[in-house]
């Protein structure tokens, strides 16, 4: 099942992640889970792709999200989450998800110059 509040982007469930429908139902064993990263210009081309999220919203998102995933999950539940830290750093993100457990993770990719950016991959471990 894909969630997404982007119709355009062709979800299964065109939904807000902080407060899921009913219809997405519950008991997944698995969330795979992208949000928004990174706060861009209104006009930029992030923002024309994925949609403009100042800080505060990024933030907000993670930790309803977090709260829904929760939610619809079965206890011991995996959360593969994908985190760019070019503007907030993967430390905090966590600290918006207590009731999951970071597992491991893998830098997939270390921009080149000081100060750059980092993507990660992280598993998550549901908490009760």
């Amino acid at each position: 099942m894909f969630v997404d509040i982007r119709a355009e982007v062709n979800p299964t469930i065109v939904a807000d992640s902080t407060k899921l429908p009913e219809s997405v139902g519950s008991g997944y064993d698995l969330v795979v889970w992208d949000p928004p990263h990174m706060c861009c210009g209104p006009k930029s081309n992030m923002a024309k792709s994925y949609g403009y999220h100042k800080t505060g919203e990024i933030l907000s998102i993670v930790e309803g999200t977090g709260r829904e995933a929760h939610r619809v999950t079965k206890p011991n539940a995996l959360m593969a989450l994908k985190w760019n830290d070019h503007d907030i750093r993967l430390q905090r993100i966590f600290d918006l998800l207590p009731h999951w457990e970071p597992l491991f993770g893998h830098l997939v990719k270390k921009g080149g110059s000081i100060g750059a950016s980092h993507t990660f991959w992280a598993m998550l471990r549901r908490l009760e």
